[in-house]
This record gives structure tokens, C-alpha cells and sequence, in this order.
């Protein structure tokens, strides 16, 4: 194990990390892509004959109970082939170490919690899964990034952290990180199965980048910029604007601050031309972008995927570690248009 180290965190303020060891993780056996996609659907219609043929016919359902037992006992082998959650630790970490960062993915672990259901048979002890406390402390620090918003974020859901000094400037930043499968292939929207990074296909893995970065000075306000979406348009759309049309067709600007028009004025001048159009390049380059100046703290997401080759394991690897280079770099460019 690596020794802990002490880290600038937007969340405690400080924070002591300790990088896990990855040298005894196996790298795994990377399944196909239509193997990977097929295995959990012809478990759903297993699993659906087998109700069907219960349900319609007085015999047990042998040759359905079969085939859905093969399907899931499969899926569970081919979890264990692919070992995906260590090859991602051990990407993820060896990243962190070639940077000079720190890498931990405990802190957002689900944990398990115990509860009391009753049923027909009396109380009964239950348990499920829940967001740890870091990950609820994250949602709480900046909920108009991290929440559900319909029409721009679709709830950010995080596996890991890093935390860093910059190359750029020598402030310190973090990262939260995020990536699950998604599946596309019955999408009406054909833009759902593209993306930015020329991939195409059904199959891919979304993600979301949460980045904190310190600023060279304190604004006195909290705003938020966020995509704009139905609920914010005609008679609801009475956010600060700016004099770019573009930007604010694209951009839900607001202030939580209660010092009125000073605040809004405050707002303005952080939105410079030049942060507008920073803004308005990531856009290009990211599904969606937003983020919250917290006086002297920048928060910034990004949300976008990856599919067809590009979401084959093998490139998720090198696209992710791109990303997050990329991503430093787009906090360093927002925040020199900020300041």
C-alpha cells in the first residue's frame, strides 16, 4: 500500500488519501462486446418465459427454470472472466501515480444498511445498499451539478476520487469520476449512439467528471451555470442574462446569494466574453457542462459517453486517462476566464 498523503478537499477541507496497492490485480479476460450485451438480455427473456410458461401452464416450467439458471449462471462467469471492476481500479491508480495524484475509490463505496420491513409474517430484518456518506456529502456541497435535472443533468453518480496539485498553476484540484454501461441500440435519437470522439454503436459507457478547483481569489458569491431546459423557457426563463444570445440559449444562469442586483452584478462580471466562450467550447466538446463558483472554489461537470470501439475496454482505458488531461485542462482555461 502507498503511504497516506494530505490533500485539499472541497468537501472537509482536508483530507488524508491513501493510494491502494493494485500489483496483485489480474487484468481479466475482455469479452466481445455482443457477448457482453447479449448475456444480461437473454437473461430479462429467460427469466420472462419462465414466468410465461408458470403462469399459463399447471406443470413446473423445467426447460425455462433451465435455461434462466445457464443465462445468469453465465453472466455471473463472465463477470468473473472480465474482472471489470479491478482492471478499472488498476487503470485508475496507475493514472494517479504517473500524474502524481492520489486515487481512492473506498470513499464512494455503497454500504449496506439494515432496515425493518413488515410482511405478512411480522417484522422482517432487511438489508440494501446506500450512497456512502462522502457521496451524499458530495450531492450536498453542489446539488445543481449532482442531482437529477430534467432536460440537462441526469444525476451524477460517482466510483472514485483523485486529488492533485496542477501542472498548470500549482493549485490544488480534485476529481470525482464515474462510469457505468449504457445501452443505446433502440434509441430513437441516433445522436445517442454517436459520440464526440467519432464512436458509433448501441453499446458505450456514460460518464461523469466532477472537478473542484481552487481560484486565485474570493468572489463573494455562489452561482451556478446549468444547460438550459424546458422548465427554464417563456414565461419561467428569469435568470441573470448576459449580451451573448448564444450563450444564454444554451446556459440557465442563477445567483443564491439574497444581495439583489449587486449579486447579479457579481455574477456578470465573473461571466466575462471570454468565460462565455469557454463555456461554449466545452459544450461542443462534452454531452453537458455546467458549473458553480462557491466564492473561492470552482466546481465543474462534465457528462458524456463512449461507444461502438471506443467503449471497448482495451479504450476506455487510454480514453479515460485522456479525459481526465483534458479535463484539468478545461478547469484551467474556465478558471483564468473566472479570475
Amino acid at each position: 500500500m502507498s503511504g497516506r498523503v494530505t490533500h485539499w478537499d472541497p468537501i472537509k477541507g482536508e483530507i488524508s488519501v491513501e493510494t491502494p496497492d493494485v500489483s496483485d490485480i489480474r487484468s481479466g479476460v475482455v469479452l466481445p462486446a455482443p457477448v457482453r450485451r447479449m448475456l444480461p438480455i437473454g437473461a430479462i427473456l429467460a427469466l420472462l418465459w419462465t414466468m410465461v410458461q408458470g403462469f399459463w401452464t399447471d406443470g413446473f416450467p423445467f426447460v425455462p427454470v433451465a435455461v434462466t439458471t445457464v443465462m445468469f449462471a453465465l453472466m455471473f462467469l463472465a463477470g468473473e472472466l472480465e474482472n471489470r471492476d479491478g482492471r478499472q481500479l488498476k487503470r485508475r491508480v496507475e493514472l494517479a501515480r504517473r500524474k502524481g495524484w492520489s486515487y481512492t475509490g473506498k470513499l464512494m463505496e455503497r454500504v449496506r444498511e439494515f432496515g425493518t420491513v413488515m410482511t405478512s409474517d411480522g417484522a422482517d430484518r432487511r438489508t440494501h445498499l446506500v450512497k456512502s456518506e462522502r457521496a451524499l456529502a458530495v450531492e450536498d456541497r453542489v446539488p445543481e451539478l449532482t442531482r437529477l435535472q430534467v432536460g440537462s443533468f441526469v444525476g451524477a453518480q460517482f466510483d472514485g476520487e483523485f486529488w492533485g496539485t496542477s501542472s498548470n498553476d500549482g493549485l490544488p484540484f480534485w476529481v470525482a469520476i464515474g462510469a457505468m454501461e449504457m445501452e443505446a441500440g433502440l434509441a430513437a435519437n441516433p445522436a445517442l449512439r454517436r459520440d464526440a470522439r467519432g464512436g458509433r454503436g448501441g453499446f458505450g459507457v456514460f460518464y461523469s467528471l466532477l472537478g473542484a478547483y481552487k481560484l486565485g481569489r474570493k468572489t463573494g458569491v455562489r452561482a451556478a451555470v446549468r444547460p438550459e431546459n424546458l422548465f427554464h423557457k417563456g414565461p419561467l426563463d428569469r435568470d441573470i442574462k448576459t449580451e451573448s444570445i448564444a450563450f444564454n440559449e444554451a446556459f440557465h444562469v442563477s445567483c443564491s446569494n439574497d444581495a439583489g442586483a449587486d449579486a447579479d452584478l457579481a455574477v456578470l462580471s465573473i461571466l466575462t466574453p471570454a468565460t462565455q466562450t469557454t463555456l461554449l467550447d466545452l459544450l461542443e466538446r462534452y454531452h453537458t457542462v455546467g458549473f458553480v463558483i462557491d466564492d473561492d472554489v470552482l466546481f465543474f461537470l462534465a457528462q458524456d459517453k463512449l461507444v461502438g470501439a471506443n467503449a471497448h475496454p482495451d479504450r476506455v482505458d487510454a480514453h479515460l486517462a485522456d479525459l481526465l488531461t483534458e479535463f484539468e485542462a478545461a478547469k484551467f482555461s474556465l478558471k483564468n476566464t473566472v479570475e
